[in-house]
């Protein structure tokens, strides 16, 4: 994909590890020029900054709690003041969940809920006003593989994930005939640091035999779809999820 995004400025939330991380370091390469984004991680941001850099691209770190909505209008503000636009926004920042339905506290149902969906909602409401003035745009969320199946014991992180997918939908209807392309990836298990214990654990080893490939996906894969998406070989692609899940869900 060597120049797909070439003259494009790239947001991507939750960059500064996982496949945050990956997307960011592949849309430089791509040609973007990338706002990096990260809550508390500075260091994290760096290091995918020096990624940027090292790929010969632009990029600048900011850092923001997109659970708040001001704070999430004042990234898309900073990233339009640095670069002069924001030409696509990915979607990725979230935090996983496991653990008994019942055993959930309404706090902890409600923080899943905000950073996983309604994060989404303030960064899209921020960066869609200038995209309908200039015309284009687009929006890539991630969702998840557990918003399409359902597995026990991630009940608010796969509603939240699903709402994402509901989000994609509604966005890429109401936005597509304005010139804005809105679509989502939902990937299977991905060997991040966030997923470590997950894959290590019996709960891994059993979906991983649901895995027809016979393994988990890596973070550059799932980005490599991202990129597919931000690019114009996917401009007949809106409101679609594309799903680099290792055949665990087969649409």
């Amino acid at each position: 994909m060597t120049g797909a995004l070439a003259g494009q400025v790239v947001l991507v939330t939750g960059s500064s590890r996982g496949i945050g991380a990956e997307v960011a370091a592949k849309a430089a390469e791509a040609g973007a020029r990338v706002a990096i984004h990260y809550r508390t991680s500075a260091e994290g941001a760096q290091r995918t900054l020096r990624r940027v850099r090292d790929a010969g691209s632009d990029g600048h770190a900011f850092s923001a709690d997109l659970v708040d909505g001001r704070q999430a209008e004042q990234l898309v503000r900073q990233a339009i003041a640095h670069f002069g636009r924001v030409d696509a926004l990915v979607n990725n920042a979230g935090l996983t969940q496991v653990g008994p339905f019942l055993e959930i506290e309404p706090a902890d149902w409600a923080a899943i809920i905000q950073l996983d969906l309604t994060a989404a909602f303030h960064t899209c409401r921020a960066v869609l006003p200038s995209m309908v003035e200039r015309g284009s745009g687009n929006i890539v969320n991630i969702a998840s593989r557990l918003a399409q199946i359902g597995v026990a014991e991630t009940a608010a992180y796969s509603a939240a994930k699903a709402g994402v997918i509901g989000l994609t939908r509604a966005l890429a209807r109401e936005f597509g005939p304005r010139g804005i392309r809105v679509n989502a990836v939902a990937p299977g298990v991905t060997e991040t640091g966030m997923t470590t214990g997950l894959v290590e654990s019996e709960e891994g080893r059993r979906r991983l035999r649901e895995m027809p490939l016979g393994r988990f996906g890596r973070p550059e894969e799932v980005a490599d779809a991202v990129i597919f998406l931000l690019s114009d070989a996917s401009a007949l692609f809106l409101g679609q999820t594309l799903n680099p899940n290792a055949g665990g869900y087969m649409p």
